[in-house]
């Protein structure tokens, strides 16, 4: 899945900006990024910089979150376990059904296939509340970095917004991030990367405006998730 920022391949020349308009003030894009550039990449950045919807969209996970299991439930949900393994099924319903109710994804999907197994037509409810947990969205991010032709993608919405300068250069200094490691689509942000993305500059800040703002963002970005029941 995918989050504030993309990298994306970029087929098109540096000139041919989809959705955007010259008359933005570019000022203040060209200022802060020389300064994010000079104050913590040493002018080792090579790229351009432009207003522009990003071309691509980003796959957000919108669902209902799982239900976080205490202590104590933990211990149920592994016992529940360990009875289908020894075939009591009766009591791994007993065990996982208060859970499932609760909105636990993983007793959800194990009711479900326990009541299907058994031909009760409640193992609907349940996997309906577990689809719940993988509803998805796609949105455009605040910005991209096109690798092939070195371009800096920010989204024309955050001018329209007058986006504070503190969540203008985290963007930058995210995408600068980009282009000192590579990544790719399935793994847009690997370790080495997140080194050095973790000590941007005002970066919980500017990810919460840009939370507030709609836009998706490392905060909202989630782990890969299991297909959903059909």
């Amino acid at each position: 899945m995918n989050d504030t920022i993309c990298t994306l391949v970029d087929n098109s020349p540096v000139g041919a900006n989809v959705t955007s308009s010259d008359s933005l003030d570019l000022s203040r894009l060209h200022n802060s990024f020389d300064v994010i550039n000079q104050r913590y990449f040493g002018n080792a950045i090579s790229a351009s910089i432009i207003w522009q919807v990003p071309k691509g969209l980003v796959s957000i996970n919108k669902g209902t979150p799982s239900l976080e299991l205490n202590a104590t439930e933990q211990i149920e949900f592994e016992q529940a376990t360990k009875a289908i393994e020894s075939g009591h099924i009766q009591k791994a319903l007993a065990l996982l059904t208060p859970l499932a109710d609760k909105g636990h994804g993983d007793s959800e999907l194990l009711v479900c296939h326990m009541l299907k197994r058994n031909q009760n037509t409640d193992w609907q409810v349940y996997a309906r509340a577990y689809n719940q947990h993988f509803v998805t969205e796609m949105m455009s991010p605040a910005a991209c970095y096109y690798p092939e032709s070195r371009v800096i993608a920010i989204h024309p919405h955050l001018h329209e917004r007058e986006v504070p300068m503190f969540v203008l250069r985290y963007l930058i200094y995210h995408e600068c991030c980009h282009q000192m490691i590579n990544s790719t689509e399935a793994i847009p942000h690997p370790p080495e990367f997140m080194e050095y993305e973790l000590k941007a500059p005002f970066r919980d800040k500017a990810l919460l405006w840009l939370d507030k703002e709609g836009f998706p963002t490392l905060h909202s970005a989630q782990a890969p998730l299991p297909a959903p029941l059909q």
